[in-house]
């Protein structure tokens, strides 16, 4: 499990550094079980990324969301060392894996402690529009115009 945990964030990595300076986050969905996590370089219209979480033990992060650079590793499983102390700090129970967002903009990075990580490169729109293309949807609040 662990190593295709590893390549799961090192393929989420490789999407969030992809040809980019920076890439902005926001906490997009949560349900008390399974948090998303919306990437763009552009937030205000799209994302064009989810990291889906499940099983959401802990979460220490910003609502409002953070900016992250990527010259350097953005999205990271921690080393050994660093997971356990993370573990006895936050109190996070065994059989999670941690998961760390570095950030830009805060002086503590974002971290997760879940079950299980996905990712969905679907480009999700923040606007209504008739004509989609294929991987394109329009994000849960958007509303369709009635006729």
């Amino acid at each position: 499990m662990e190593n295709n945990l590893t390549e799961i964030a090192n393929q989420i990595d490789t999407i969030i550094r992809h040809e980019r300076l920076w890439f902005d986050f926001t906490v997009f969905h949560y349900d008390g079980r399974k948090l998303i996590i919306a990437g763009s370089d552009d937030l205000t219209y799209y994302h064009q990324l989810e990291v889906i979480f499940e099983d959401v033990f802990f979460f220490s992060g910003y609502f409002d969301g953070w900016k992250s650079e990527t010259q350097e590793p953005v999205f990271i499983l921690p080393d050994a060392e660093t997971a356990l102390a993370l573990n006895i700090e936050y109190e996070i129970v065994e059989g999670y894996h941690l998961f760390i967002f570095k950030t830009e903009d805060y002086r503590n990075d974002v971290i997760i402690a879940a079950g299980n990580v996905s990712f969905n490169t679907d480009t999700v729109l923040y606007y209504f529009r008739e004509d989609l293309q294929e991987n394109q949807r329009l994000a849960h609040f958007v509303k369709r115009k009635e006729r």
